[in-house]
């Protein structure tokens, strides 16, 4: 179970990821044919995870996993928030 503390940031940094993703155009990934769909994609997920549905973990897992989806389309620009999103997600999720 993900605490509290660990939720709420992992919420702020994902409110600024979304905003970041909505920047990129075009592009493929594993799970996505564009940025505009990886996009769309996140902010429903963040809206549910909010709604206390942490079963997006799961989801937000695979999709910030290294050499996955968010980094096949941020480049290196989103490396670090990637990152930072991703210890979070590895030490609460159960894989």
């Amino acid at each position: 179970m993900i605490s509290p503390e660990d939720l709420n940031k992992l919420i702020l940094l994902l409110n600024d990821t979304e905003q970041l993703v909505s920047q990129f155009r075009g592009g493929w990934s594993d799970h996505f044919l564009s940025a505009e769909e990886f996009h769309k994609a996140l902010k429903s997920s963040i809206e549910r995870l909010k709604q206390g549905e942490l079963e997006e973990l799961n989801t937000l897992f695979l999709w910030f996993s290294p050499s996955y989806d968010w980094d096949d389309f941020t480049n290196g620009e989103g490396l670090e928030r990637g990152n930072q999103i991703f210890a979070i997600l590895y030490k609460n999720v159960k894989v």
